[in-house]
């Protein structure tokens, strides 16, 4: 654990690498980490977003899919919510997976499953859409963004109370052309925007989140109120 502590020390203090990512040490140990927990097969994983699709349904309403053609699977290894438990000796490892349920509708959706030291797995649904946030910046922006929908209901004189208010289908509106690649589910060096969609009192709010990568896994968020938009009612 101090070697790794020591590896922490130098990339916090080391420029980042030609690559837009951290120092190679700690490359090599996230590289390490990854290889150490592979992802579980395509059936499991199956199962796993069904079950994480069943409980976002019960939770919000909408379609309850009952088939999965996944999309994509890459390790997520450096999110903060894996990065973490990796070092604390709870979890294993985690995984973005990308898939779609053609029988509820066409759009992406994105999960991010866990195992812990166990070796159990526990799903997530981040998002519907597409979206270049993992599950910690979606859980870091969310309160911001929730906030900044209520000041909009409120500025167009909408009550709302009590009301739980949900993401919608994300949508990503500007990728900067020299945004870092994606490693271990972040991007160290770039920018990107994104509209968030948030329901609240029967009402759709869109609010544009801009990320920049903070070169060290994480992301800063600007949410400009003059831009959120209230959408007519259907």
């Amino acid at each position: 654990m101090r070697t790794l502590h020591l590896l922490l020390f130098m990339a916090l203090v080391t420029p980042a690498v030609a690559a837009g990512a951290q120092h190679p040490l700690v490359l090599q140990r996230l590289t390490d980490w990854n290889a150490a927990a592979p992802p579980p097969s395509a059936q499991i994983i199956r199962g796993q977003l069904l079950k994480a699709a069943a409980s976002a349904q019960k939770q919000r309403g909408g379609c309850l899919p009952t088939s999965v053609v996944i999309e994509s699977v890459s390790p997520a290894t450096a999110v903060r919510l894996i990065f973490q438990g990796i070092l604390s000796g709870t979890i294993k490892n985690g995984w973005i997976v990308v898939a779609r349920h053609p029988d509820c509708d066409g759009d992406v959706v994105r999960y991010t499953i866990v195992q812990d030291a166990a070796g159990e797995l526990s799903t997530i649904r981040s998002n519907r859409g597409l979206s270049l946030a993992n599950e910690s910046l979606i859980s870091d922006t969310w309160p911001l963004a929730l906030l900044q929908a209520e000041a909009t209901l409120k500025r167009d004189r909408i009550v709302c109370e009590g009301s739980v208010a949900n993401l919608g289908i994300v949508r990503l509106v500007n990728k900067e052309p020299g945004i870092g690649s994606d490693v271990f589910g972040v991007r160290y060096s770039g920018s990107w925007s994104e509209l968030w969609p948030i329901n609240l009192c029967g009402r759709t709010v869109e609010i544009t989140v801009r990320f920049t990568a903070d070169g060290d896994g994480g992301a800063y968020s600007n949410l400009k109120g003059v831009e959120a938009r209230l959408l007519p009612t259907k």
